[in-house]
């Protein structure tokens, strides 16, 4: 539980900063190796159809299994059968690495492994499936892909992605940007507090009545 406070502290208060972005098979690119040391502000410019939404495309994918296509075999480059995108940012004072790997030719297998650097190298945070080491990554980011498509990356050709979805789905997204859900939390937890507390001052009350009539 104290793990997941933590968690949950430090993507509120620290941005993810992306050290360096690794292609293979993605798209429209072979072999791509994007290092971002050093670089605070960033433009990606190009002719149409250059590869510049790729690019994010590919963050997208690593993070959540998600992009533009349908289906996940449509990422892969043509006349290939398995792609590969490799992530590295850094969150608070950890450096993180997520490699997400998709072979067509096993029937559609997907493969996602989590890792944290530490003074010995790469250690595992992978979960043992593929759902569940997706979800250890949304509760460490605090951001699921549909809030990050609404707020700080507007898909190519989706720009009205928000104003379109329903009331509820809208409420969620502002919710999870604002993060109003830190606060659902706190009161779930000040309530428990309270009834503990409850319960607590009742059983103090019982025994000063024993004493009472002891006396």
């Amino acid at each position: 539980m104290n793990h997941a406070k933590k968690s949950v502290a430090i993507s509120e208060a620290m941005p993810v900063i992306p050290i360096e972005l690794k292609l293979r098979n993605f798209m429209t690119y072979r072999q791509a190796d994007l290092p971002f040391h050093g670089i605070h502000l960033a433009a990606l410019t190009g002719e149409n159809g250059a590869g510049k939404s790729t690019l994010l495309d590919a963050i997208t994918w690593a993070v959540w299994g998600k992009a533009r296509a349908r289906r996940d075999d449509e990422l892969i480059r043509l006349g290939q059968t398995e792609m590969e995108v490799e992530f590295t940012f850094q969150l608070a004072e950890n450096v993180y690495r997520i490699v997400r790997k998709r072979d067509a030719s096993k029937r559609g297998r997907s493969n996602l492994s989590f890792q944290v650097e530490d003074a010995g190298g790469w250690r595992t945070l992978t979960e043992n499936s593929l759902r569940a080491t997706e979800k250890k990554i949304n509760q460490l980011l605090q951001l699921d892909y549909d809030t990050f498509i609404n707020s700080a990356f507007l898909l190519q050709g989706r720009a009205d992605e928000f104003t379109t979805k329903r009331p509820a789905e809208r409420k969620k997204i502002l919710s999870d940007i604002l993060g109003l859900e830190l606060y659902d939390q706190y009161a779930e937890r000040a309530k428990k507090r309270a009834n503990q507390k409850e319960s607590e001052a009742k059983i103090i009350e019982a025994d000063i009545q024993r004493i009472e009539q002891e006396l």
